[in-house]
């Protein structure tokens, strides 16, 4: 026996000597990477050393990008290097399950570390504080309502949805934040605890309904994203608050805006954008407008921040009627950031303008009933799941439908388009005016949306009346929801198979396990949350407003020259040209062959000086808008996004283009405050990208989290996915291409060809249009979805 304990002892020392090898070499290797970062290509972020630090992460650590373990860059966190398994991204060892704080810190943090007697002062004053947001809200009513007629007003309809129980959810968000602002003021919590957010089970004034889910798991994906994971029944559902990398930075740590890295106010949002979101084309060599059109769409089905709104539903208004100040302190309602326009404005200067309206999003209760810093209010599901299409609350779903399982549509002379609004969304009233009713209030925003929404209306519609003649024993209802699951399927595919690897090229593609896979997926991870960032939201997936081109060219399809050249702004909330009988066909082919533009610090004036003029000689500045929101939402600086992605910070203006460098200096105090939307819009694109590699880090992640947190992610098996197609219907399914779709439901009166690329411009050479029904454009063979 003794020999046999020798014996143990020995293997027991052995193990003991590799495990302190593997914790000593590992973060010596990882300083040796360090050195080497000096050969690194700081536009890609690749490294070209090709040293693996480990080869397994110690600790049972895995091995993800930078992006997916934001703890890498607190002090002392201690993350070796790693590279991410047959690609050339260097990633680190993650330890705090993709958390910027670890369990461990979590665990520190005691109920009992604050007082009954703090948390009870806490929970008085927070419904104090609310009720006295309410009353002044409610005094203010008949002074602070946006006029209908102003261009401000256009953005509102953007942003509203409508949802009473999104009001009444932002009342509890307002409630904990007050509490938790109440426990900073006695110092029962620290800046630091609510950065991390160390605040659970703090007992909050208000906590979120648990929503009822079945016991067996539904065929179908929920309308507005509920009971999608089963541990965790509310991630990635509608009024949710949205996700983040890093903890944010509001100037005291719970919800004002960031200030300058000096404690100064940030410069105007609407001087920044004045100063470098000129007007300049730079025309794309390869990627076209429908690439553009596509991104928008995609980002209205996953985002949608609500702004605060008082008495019923009507929008604020922070500035004076003609916009010539901001209305005084005691007129403003509490949601306000109005934007600053200087007298030095060139364009607004002529107008008197000095103020640019703008309202805060709502806020989000924690899910776990925590108290701590703002965390805004998604409007939407989170999941790829077309909820602008069907929409998210019952009310506007049964609105939508109609008999045989179809969508409801507007028939226009034998065309079918979606339903006319009863909502008075068109900015200009005419008597040919018409717009459209969607699921989200976006559809109108641009023409080329609205042909989307009609062209995706129109797929439902093919499918139901397939699925119809198949299957003739089917109830309306099994009809609509069958079509409805196959068109979600067709459109995950599109974007992960045809759009994303033009927007992150292949390196990022094969590194975050965006590609399609051969047969049933095996990336759902049930502890994955799916919840959309706010960095992605306010930031990475507005490099879109930069590739817009200001003017879109319709051609005549039986002539081959330029139909009719249109200003976008003319067509905000003025979708009736699709009415005329060839211009959808147009337009869809004008898409197709039109660059869009390249992603650089330039913005057409259409959105900078016109957006939704709605008639007025000016409108509203969208790049200033982006910018507020990202400080609305607590987006930390550009450089700490380059940190967290393993970038070195920008330390100096000089760094950056001699134009470039010049212009961020006449805004900024610093390179350090920076917004991350401007600063990712000055990186040069990756190799095969779009976007520079701090947005396109982000941009993977957020894509990343949308397959693997996504039980109902159309690539997934039975044993994941209760609605899971068989291996015969994916393989239809995955022939689908998005020229399939135009091709499916164009008018045809014009059209009979198209690329099969639709992404990539139909000028270059391998791209020619082919017919619609030729074997280059396959279709997807419905037999397949016959019930036996």
């Amino acid at each position: 026996m003794l020999i046999n304990f020798l014996g143990k002892m020995k293997a027991f020392r052995y193990i003991l000597k590799i495990f302190v090898l593997v914790a000593v070499i590992c973060p010596l290797l990882e300083v040796i990477s360090l050195v080497h970062e000096v050969d690194r290509d700081v536009h890609t972020g690749h490294y070209h050393k090709k040293e693996r630090p480990c080869a397994v992460c110690p600790h049972q650590g895995q091995c993800v990008p930078r992006v997916q373990c934001p703890a890498h860059l607190r002090p002392g966190s201690g993350n070796p290097l790693c590279h991410l398994d047959r690609t050339d991204v260097i990633g680190v060892c993650c330890f705090t399950g993709r958390q910027h704080a670890a369990e461990a810190d979590m665990k520190l943090r005691a109920a009992s570390s604050i007082s009954a007697e703090d948390m009870q002062f806490a929970h008085r004053q927070s419904k104090k504080k609310l009720k006295e947001w309410l009353d002044k809200s409610e005094h203010l009513t008949q002074h602070v309502i946006l006029n209908t007629t102003t261009p401000s007003y256009g953005h509102h309809l953007s942003m509203a949805t409508g949802d009473k129980r999104g009001e009444e959810l932002a009342k509890g968000g307002l409630q904990n934040l007050f509490a938790a602002k109440v426990l900073k003021a006695r110092q029962a919590i620290s800046d630091g605890e609510i950065a991390l957010g160390l605040t659970a089970h703090t007992d909050a004034p208000f906590c979120p309904p648990t929503p009822k889910c079945a016991k067996s798991s539904n065929t179908y994906r929920s309308f507005g994203g509920l009971c999608n994971n089963p541990l965790n029944s509310q991630w990635g559902s509608i009024h949710t608050g949205f996700g983040r990398l890093l903890p944010p930075d509001y100037s005291d740590g719970v919800w004002e805006m960031r200030a300058s890295k000096y404690g100064l106010p940030l410069p105007s949002s609407r001087a920044v954008s004045n100063a470098l979101l000129l007007d300049k084309s730079r025309l794309s060599s390869t990627h076209n407008l429908m690439f553009m059109q596509f991104g928008q769409f995609i980002s209205h089905d996953v985002s949608n921040g609500a702004t605060f709104t008082v008495g019923n539903g009507s929008a604020i208004s922070c500035c004076t009627e003609k916009g010539e100040d901001f209305l005084p302190p005691e007129m403003q309602h509490d949601a306000c950031a109005p934007i600053a326009v200087g007298s030095e404005d060139g364009f607004y200067r002529q107008f008197a303008l000095q103020c640019l309206n703008f309202v805060r999003v709502q806020l989000a209760p924690a899910l776990d009933c925590s108290l701590g810093y703002a965390n805004q209010m998604n409007g939407v599901s989170h999941f790829l799941d077309l909820s602008h299409l069907y929409g998210s609350a019952e009310q506007k779903i049964i609105q939508l439908r109609a008999p045989g399982g179809l969508l409801k549509t507007f028939n226009d002379y034998g065309r079918e388009f979606p339903p006319i609004t009863e909502k008075k969304e068109c900015l200009v009233t005419k008597d040919e005016s018409a717009c459209f009713e969607s699921g989200d209030g976006n559809a109108n925003q641009m023409i080329s949306l609205a042909l989307f929404h009609t062209l995706w209306t129109r797929e439902h519609n093919r499918i139901a009346k397939a699925l119809a003649r198949l299957n003739s024993d089917w109830e309306d209802n099994r009809i609509y929801m069958e079509a409805r699951r196959i068109v979600q399927a067709e459109y995950q595919h599109i974007v992960y198979d045809e759009w994303l690897p033009l927007l992150l090229g292949p390196s990022l593609i094969q590194a975050y396990g965006l590609y399609s896979a051969p047969g049933y997926g095996s990336s759902y991870d049930r502890h994955t949350d799916p919840s959309v960032t706010v960095e992605f939201s306010t930031s990475a997936m507005r490099f879109g407003h930069s590739i817009v081109d200001g003017k879109l060219k319709v051609p005549d399809l039986r002539t081959g020259d330029t139909y009719e050249t249109i200003f976008i702004p003319e067509v905000m909330f003025q979708p009736a040209r699709l009415r005329v009988k060839p211009f959808l066909d147009r337009l869809i082919t004008g898409l197709t062959y039109q660059p869009m533009q390249s992603v650089d610090p330039f913005m057409t004036e259409g959105l900078t000086r016109y957006l939704f003029h709605g008639g007025h000689p000016f409108g509203i500045d969208l790049a200033a808008i982006n910018i507020q929101r990202g400080r609305d939402f607590g987006v930390r600086s550009y450089n700490d996004y380059r940190r967290l992605i393993g970038l070195n910070p920008m330390m100096e203006f000089n760094e950056f283009s001699t134009m470039a460098a010049q212009r961020l200096a006449s805004v900024y105090q610093t390179p350090e405050d920076i917004d991350l939307w401007v600063g990712g819009l000055l990186e040069e694109p990756l190799q095969g990208a779009v976007v520079g590699p701090t947005f396109a880090h982000i941009l993977a992640d957020q894509f990343s989290r949308l397959k693997r947190g996504d039980r109902y992610f159309y690539e997934n098996g039975p044993n994941i996915n209760p609605g899971a197609f068989t291996l015969g219907q994916l393989a239809e399914i995955k022939k689908v291409t998005f020229a399939r779709i135009l091709c499916d439901n164009k008018d045809g009166i014009e059209l009979a060809s198209l690329s099969t690329n639709a992404f990539v411009r139909s000028d270059l050479q391998g791209n020619e249009p082919a017919p619609c029904d030729s074997l280059m454009i396959q279709g997807m063979d419905l037999s397949r979805f016959k019930e036996i």
